[in-house]
């Protein structure tokens, strides 16, 4: 199957499968760096009237160029961060496909990047496919017990006091992850925002228009009192019919 290309607008160079692609954005985040916490890259898809989802779901958004991007951006992460909702609703199991994985493990990487959530109460399904597959490992930040029992091999149920995506990602930092791709849902996304501890911000925008009435959009909630947040343009690129923007933000810079 041939793997789809993509240009950059920015300079009209050569055409770029989607690992060439990945390749600068994460050499951006991992060279722009902190010691205190993970370098941390919001990975989104929008529809072209704003939509995340298409009947709760976001995978009918995507298309050939949003998946191999999206694989070869969680094929370079260290972790993956999932809001709780994202992950019962899309239904998490293992996320990479088998050349990805033989390539982690030729570089010396788990097959699977780490799997990261918060949830205060622990809110996970019980039967939720990621809970039960021996390839993933997977962290939960929560502030209760869980409600049933987990492979502890495997599912590292840690308790704090405040479970914050802040206090996610310096655990994180400790256990020597230096770039997390943070999945969605909004309200996760909107509060790494609200924290400002989200560095980059990939979007790919989709040639879809969905309809319907209060779509659900990127981000849900309160940004903090700094409010709106200003985006630098790093790079845009188009693969097909679909557009993919890589945003840099400023911290501590409201719009």
């Amino acid at each position: 199957m041939t793997s789809p290309a993509f240009r950059s607008f920015a300079d009209g160079g050569p055409e770029l499968d989607a690992e060439a692609l990945v390749d600068g954005v994460v050499a951006d985040a991992v060279r722009e760096g902190t010691s205190s916490r993970p370098r941390t890259i919001g990975v989104m898809v929008e529809s072209a009237d704003g939509h995340v989802t298409v009947d709760g779901r976001s995978g009918a958004l995507g298309g050939p160029e949003d998946r191999a991007v999206f694989r070869a951006l969680r094929s370079r992460a260290d972790a993956l961060l999932v809001g709780v909702g994202t992950l019962n609703g899309e239904r998490y199991s293992t996320t990479l496909d088998p050349p990805h994985r033989a390539s982690r493990l030729a570089a010396g990487l788990p097959a699977e990047p780490m799997m990261a959530t918060v949830t205060r109460s622990f809110g996970l399904d019980e039967d939720l496919p990621l809970l039960h597959e021996e390839l993933t490992r997977a962290v939960v930040y929560t502030e209760t017990e869980p409600p049933f029992a987990v492979d502890a091999e495997r599912i590292d149920v840690v308790r704090l006091d405040a479970a914050t995506p802040a206090a996610a990602l310096a655990d994180l930092a400790a256990r020597g992850v230096r770039t997390v791709n943070c999945e969605g849902g909004p309200g996760l996304l909107a509060a790494l925002v609200a924290a400002d501890v989200l560095d980059e911000l990939l979007i790919t925008f989709s040639p879809l228009l969905v309809g319907g009435e209060d779509p659900l959009t990127m981000l849900r909630g309160d940004l903090g009192p700094d409010g709106p947040r200003r985006l630098a343009l790093r790079g845009v690129w188009r693969g097909g019919d679909v557009l993919f923007l890589h945003y840099h933000l400023t911290h501590g810079s409201p719009a």
